[in-house]
């Protein structure tokens, strides 16, 4: 892992201006929370909390992915890549250093968007929720961005288009975010005919897609944590989605031919 590669790809987001688009990107989205929360005619404040809190984390996604994919096809097509590469830094230290700069991104965005959401929205912590929940809310937050990341990492370097990297990133999230529902479903409608095969699929599908829609609960910042929420399951499940991409994006990129 190289410290200066770490650098580069900070100063890099840096000269994309990505710090001060995420600080105008939170105060867009609590404004509008806020100006929406005031036209509600019973709990304004429940309703400002969860907007804010919902569009902050989707939108935090989105800038990170687009910038993750297109930070790495413009580093291939200006042959950066290739250049580094001949510097004393391996393809592992390369994945690495890119994995590291990339979770320190993510690390700022979850402290922005959680003290947007406890200094501009105080009824997240007073009075209306609990601060475990506000807390482990924040937490799981910065797991989903790791995890968006990293695949956004993986289908950069594997795809030569950032448009259909991009694409296919986005896809992968709402899929991940609409994993339960999608079972959910499909065990409502029935168990015979072409839905009991449907759910087959879907269920082997979900030993491969991170269950999303188990983190950043609105729920946790209004009322709490429920005691039916499994902490250990989703911490594991981002620890090990995490290593089982990143192996995956280090497989290929060594295997890539320049």
């Amino acid at each position: 892992m190289s410290k200066n590669l770490i650098l580069y790809v900070l100063t890099a987001a840096l000269r994309d201006k990505v710090f001060i688009s995420f600080a105008l990107m939170a105060a867009v989205s609590v404004s509008l929370s806020i100006f929406l929360g005031s036209s509600a005619v019973l709990e304004k404040d429940q309703f400002s909390a969860v907007f804010a809190a919902s569009g902050l984390r989707f939108a935090s996604v989105l800038a990170l992915i687009l910038f993750v994919v297109f930070y790495v096809r413009r580093s291939f097509e200006t042959r950066d890549v290739e250049y580094m590469l001949t510097k004393p830094v391996s393809r592992l230290g390369f994945v690495m250093s890119h994995t590291v700069a990339f979770i320190i991104l993510c690390l700022f965005a979850t402290i922005l968007v959680s003290g947007s959401l406890y200094f501009m929205i105080p009824s997240v912590t007073e009075g209306v929720g609990s601060l475990s929940g506000y807390i482990f809310w924040c937490m799981s937050l910065l797991i989903e961005l790791c995890i968006m990341t990293s695949v956004a990492l993986f289908f950069a370097l594997v795809l030569n288009s950032a448009v259909s990297a991009s694409l296919i990133t986005i896809a992968f999230y709402v899929l991940a975010r609409l994993m339960g529902q999608i079972l959910g479903i499909i065990e409502a409608v029935g168990q015979g005919g072409i839905y009991k095969l449907l759910e087959q699929v879907m269920l082997v599908i979900s030993m491969f897609i991170p269950r999303l829609d188990l983190m950043g609960q609105s729920s946790w910042i209004l009322y709490g944590l429920d005691e039916n929420v499994n902490l250990a399951f989703i911490l594991i499940q981002g620890a090990v989605f995490c290593f089982l991409i990143f192996a995956a994006t280090m497989v290929d990129f060594v295997r890539k031919q320049f």
